[in-house]
């Protein structure tokens, strides 16, 4: 056999490394950029429920009010501590959300979801006694079944409101511990501990809203426009039906902050005689020839009740305008004149959540345009008034980038 005893080596010669940089070169464009992976900073709050004896000790969560806070998916784990271990038959934790709804005739529940988890359970030995300690872990769903639509709705947030009813949507994690109580006859009795839970995602629009209406040459794809069209029947015979139109401009996203400022542009092309015939059947002081076009924000909250419905109508914000003439929309005839403005609008008012939908309540956004001053739409003509839907979310865009 040969053996090497010297080896020769191949000369390598020594090589730069490349260049990498985020920020692209002259003549380069970047066309996709992942998100940088972000560290989730955990609040760790720690509550403990006492009764019965027992104990329900929840960590890691956050506290608004006083009260456990969780939010999208999150995952709700503690411990729980019997009392009178060698009675306990069975432990069980079930986590739930119910709609409350409070009316002449009582107290009516509906069960959005129930999750139910067995911890413990004895077996046929009569000697096996319950742990003195029993992890628990339960997690929020996205999601839950609506039997009544037979759909899968987004979970809502808890939430409590007055009006137009008394409701609210309760989120809850309720033990159950099974005992002996009459040893002779084997006669079991339910003990329960609950712990009120705050379930409140925090919800964020996809992208944020462009800064001014002037970026619609730039960036047409960010707004959408809406068109409203009115017609006023003539007064008599022979004449020709009186026509307005508004076109509204608005960032296409449709989701926004309640803290930003949401940009719009308004154009409103119609007669004089058109005005003066509304006017004319209304108020002086709730039109404005000048500025005809009132723009503000509205929440509607819905309680359906069987066939009753109820409905509380909240302004959470009025909109500025400011005359841009440069730009116009063709005139729908000759007699017509076109008015335009630019405009920005915000929440006046803080919102705990988000609109969302079930069975009994709901929870609706728009961006509502009014020829009469701000108010609830069950006031306003519905000849008067065109809404909008969007969204409006507890939490500002943040680039993630």
């Amino acid at each position: 056999m040969e053996i090497f005893t010297d080896i020769e080596l191949p000369d390598y010669t020594p090589s730069i490394p490349p260049d990498y940089s985020s920020t692209p070169l002259p003549g380069e464009q970047c066309i996709q950029r992942a998100p940088r992976e972000t560290t989730h900073f955990r609040e760790n709050y720690a509550f403990t429920y006492e009764d019965h004896g027992m104990s329900l000790t929840l960590r890691g969560c956050r506290q608004e009010d006083g009260i456990p806070t969780f939010g999208l998916c999150s995952t709700v784990y503690g411990e729980f501590a019997p009392a009178d271990r060698k009675k306990v038959v069975s432990v069980t934790v079930k986590l739930e959300a119910q709609v409350r709804v409070k009316t002449r005739s009582g107290l009516l529940l509906h069960t959005l979801f129930s999750k139910e988890r067995l911890l413990w359970r004895r077996s046929d030995s009569t000697s096996d006694m319950c742990p003195s300690l029993l992890p628990v872990s339960l997690s929020f769903p996205s999601a839950y079944r609506d039997k009544d639509h037979g759909r899968s709705r987004r979970l809502p947030p808890s939430m409590s409101v007055k009006k137009p009813c008394r409701v609210a949507i309760v989120h809850s994690l309720n033990v159950v511990v099974r005992k002996i109580s009459c040893p002779i006859f084997s006669q079991t009795r339910d003990v329960r501990l609950s712990a009120h839970l705050r379930y409140s995602p925090r919800v964020r629009p996809p992208r944020p809203s462009p800064p001014c209406f002037s970026s619609i040459k730039i960036c047409p794809e960010e707004w959408q426009e809406e068109i409203w069209g009115m017609t006023k029947a003539p007064s008599s015979e022979g004449e020709e039906p009186l026509m307005a139109q508004c076109h509204l401009f608005v960032p296409s996203v449709r989701v926004f902050s309640s803290s930003e400022i949401v940009p719009f542009h308004i154009s409103f092309c119609a007669s004089a005689s058109f005005l003066r015939s509304i006017a004319g059947h209304v108020s002086r002081s709730d039109i404005c020839l000048e500025k005809p076009i009132r723009v503000f924000l509205l929440r509607q909250t819905t309680v359906l009740i069987g066939h009753q419905k109820d409905i509380q109508e909240d302004v959470l914000g009025t909109g500025r305008v400011f005359p841009n003439p440069m730009t116009a929309i063709e005139p729908i005839s000759d007699n017509t004149v076109t008015q335009s403005w630019d405009g920005e609008i915000h929440c006046e008012r803080p919102i705990e959540y988000s609109s969302f939908t079930t069975s009994v309540v709901e929870v609706k956004d728009f961006l509502v345009l009014s020829l009469l001053t701000p108010g609830p739409l069950q006031s306003i003509p519905p000849q008067l008034y065109q809404a909008f839907p969007i969204r409006l979310v507890t939490h500002p865009w943040i680039d993630r980038s």
